[in-house]
């Protein structure tokens, strides 16, 4: 089978880095921390301007890309998965303009991290990953974009939505841990 995966949220702890880098900035502004718990857009959890959140994502996203912790035990089941005979296929939005080299970025930190794969995509936006998943033949796609998750459903593709504060308003088949992820696929809870 051919396993589509997104990185950040899915094999990458982006949304706690990002929140915890957030906190760290949010001291330097006004100090106020979290004050909308549920949002489900990390800069309005803060009382920041649209220009104060714009100002600290262009200076802070490629650095933090950079140094993103993988989710726990995402290594150890996508290993697993193509042990078991599946091909990975790493399909990215980080070609959208907002890293200055998210190519040579993605690929040092896939390799630094010791994350396998037999193809790695670059699209430049959520709305490319449909196109994408037909032409790799994509199987399953385990993402955390409300987007993609729906746009695969809608076509046919099955698609597994990594749990974020920002895609649970939507019914979905979600997954919180790679765990789960590997036993959906290993048990065939779907008709490929």
């Amino acid at each position: 089978m051919n396993i589509g995966i997104d990185i950040d949220n899915v094999i990458s702890d982006y949304d706690n880095c990002f929140i915890k880098e957030c906190l760290l900035h949010d001291k330097t502004l006004r100090n106020n921390g979290v004050i909308n718990i549920h949002s489900s857009n990390i800069f309005w959890m803060f009382d920041w301007t649209p220009e104060e959140a714009d100002f600290f994502y262009k200076n802070n996203a490629e650095r933090m890309g950079a140094n993103l912790t993988p989710i726990y035990h995402s290594k150890e089941y996508i290993d697993k998965l193509k042990a078991d005979g599946h091909k990975i296929i790493i399909i990215t939005v980080r070609d959208d303009g907002t890293w200055c080299n998210p190519h040579t970025l993605t690929r040092t930190w896939l390799s630094n991290n010791h994350i396998y794969y037999d193809k790695l995509i670059f699209t430049r936006g959520a709305s490319f990953k449909l196109e994408k998943c037909f032409e790799n033949n994509i199987n399953l796609m385990i993402d955390d974009s409300k987007m993609v998750y729906l746009d695969c459903i809608k076509h046919n593709i099955s698609a597994l939505l990594m749990d974020t504060i920002g895609n649970r308003d939507i019914s979905a088949t979600r997954v919180h841990s790679w765990k789960e992820i590997y036993h959906f696929v290993s048990l065939g809870g779907w008709q490929w």
